[in-house]
């Protein structure tokens, strides 16, 4: 017997049914480049032309070789070196693999490799030599850039076949088809790291919320993330063992950074004291997240808000945290920021401001500090709603900073699961007295139209915003995810 025991009796820090080490998670994207000719053109032209096919394959290859660990096992111009390609593919376990013909080839060549690695997306890049088509242009030239034949019967192929693709189109040292392809590998990253996920969760979703609900098998075969649920007890067995030397630290720092409104020192030290605990929880059972329902669950037990906890274990950046039990709107935190490398706001939809076409966006009490414009912006206050703890509670109030930002969540359906992506502007404002977390968007289309619109579609009333436009990279990761894209 293994004398191990498991997390829900063990007091120790190593347990049969989590992991003792999260999966590693390499900081660069590994690529196989497919460098496709065919074998009958060498005896058919001058010696020189497999050498220059040669060298404009390598050439995609150190362009690659910026961005990744690429897996190039050279000029691909027959069967036999096909099938060393695929295997050398196989073994290196990889993100994607891009597909480029140098001269026109047969399917047969191409797909000899491609079969070894039938889980990796394909990306078929069209290249050419050049920009233009000029006078002098013979038929070594022509077939010099007749690799768009090679991707346009491979690409048929695979339609015929139901096998997905995707495709970038330039020549060959132009920028704009590598950052289409770093769009795509960043996305098919994001969709390992789902896989790898680990998320605790205290409590449940908070009744009546029905569009939150969620099966958490689906969300394992779907979306990718493993969920644990947790009892209370075992974030209040830590969190009677916070010291107050511990939340006192806590309470001073942030009283140095940020201002403070109808709040007392005893209403901080409890919000400290449950902020403390959740992290430690997390670290404890190597949580990647933690989900959890603050009202009526941990507020009435431990007399605070969670939500001062959840705001800064999200500014640290380690541990995304999200409340109400919403797994779905979690998931998406991971991916909206891995995407878009900004920390992320938990909200819910807020009224709107007709005339200059604005929506309200108003938070949780769940967002890193970081999104506000400075620390100046950011007030400890009385949190605005009372879920049976003691005092006044404490919560962060601040205004999302502007700049471009990205909406999104995600809804299972009765179809199947689909994705919100939406795109709006955060404005520069100032923070409104509300005691919370919040933002105002300004919408691409008339905000009446946008929010009839954007509930025919069918979305939560929860919504992640990140800043910056990942609106291409989550179109990307609803169809890796094999999910509807509702773009609004």
């Amino acid at each position: 017997m293994s004398g191990a025991l498991s997390f829900e009796v063990s007091d120790g820090t190593h347990f049969g049914d989590i992991l003792s080490q999260p999966p590693a998670t390499r900081e660069r994207p590994t690529v196989g480049l497919l460098a496709c000719a065919y074998f009958e053109y060498w005896r058919m032209f001058r010696p020189e032309f497999k050498q220059d096919v040669t060298r404009d394959l390598e050439r995609v290859a150190e362009h690659l070789r910026r961005d990744y660990e690429v897996v190039f096992p050279g000029l691909i111009d027959t069967l036999d070196s096909a099938d060393a390609s695929g295997r050398a593919f196989s073994a290196a376990g990889l993100d994607l693999l891009v597909v480029v013909a140098g001269t026109y080839v047969p399917d047969y060549i191409s797909l000899q490799a491609i079969d070894h690695v039938p889980h990796v997306p394909v990306i078929m890049f069209t290249t050419q030599v050049g920009h233009a088509i000029h006078s002098s242009d013979g038929y070594e030239v022509i077939m010099r850039n007749s690799g768009v034949i090679g991707t346009a019967q491979l690409s048929a192929s695979f339609q015929k076949m139901g096998r997905p693709y995707d495709i970038v189109v330039g020549a060959i040292d132009d920028c704009q088809p590598y950052a289409e392809i770093r769009k795509h590998a960043r996305v098919r990253s994001v969709v390992k790291r789902l896989r790898q996920l680990t998320v605790g969760v205290i409590g449940h979703v908070f009744r009546g919320m029905y569009d939150l609900e969620n099966d958490k098998t689906r969300i394992r075969s779907c979306l990718g993330p493993n969920i644990i649920y947790t009892e209370l007890s075992h974030l209040t067995e830590i969190w009677r063992k916070v010291t107050d030397d511990d939340a006192n630290a806590l309470a001073d720092g942030l009283l140095t950074r940020f201002h403070a409104r109808r709040i007392l020192r005893d209403d901080l030290l409890r919000s400290c004291r449950v902020a403390i605990a959740m992290e430690r929880l997390a670290e404890r059972l190597r949580f990647s997240s933690l989900c959890f329902l603050g009202q009526y669950v941990i507020e009435k037990e431990m007399g605070a808000p969670a939500r001062l906890g959840a705001s800064l274990m999200l500014e640290k950046g380690k541990i995304m945290v999200a409340s109400e039990g919403d797994l779905a709107g979690l998931t998406m935190m991971h991916a909206m920021h891995w995407l878009s490398g900004g920390s992320p706001l938990q909200a819910e939809w807020g009224h709107c401001d007709i005339a200059r076409n604005l929506m309200m966006l108003v938070g949780h009490g769940v967002a890193s500090p970081e999104i506000a414009e400075s620390d100046a912006g950011v007030t400890l206050t009385a949190a605005p709603e009372a879920w049976g703890f003691a005092g006044s509670g404490v919560n962060l109030e601040f205004i999302m900073k502007e700049g471009p930002v990205t909406m999104g969540h995600l809804l299972d359906a009765a179809d199947g699961w689909q994705m919100l992506i939406s795109g709006a502007a955060a404005i520069s404002s100032p923070c409104l007295p509300c005691d919370e977390i919040h933002a105002l968007v300004e919408l691409e289309r008339p905000v009446q139209e946008y929010v009839a619109e954007m509930q025919r579609a069918g979305v939560p009333h929860h919504v992640i915003v990140v800043h910056g436009d990942i609106r291409e990279e989550l179109k990307l990761l609803a169809c890796q995810l094999a999910i509807k894209a509702c773009v609004v």
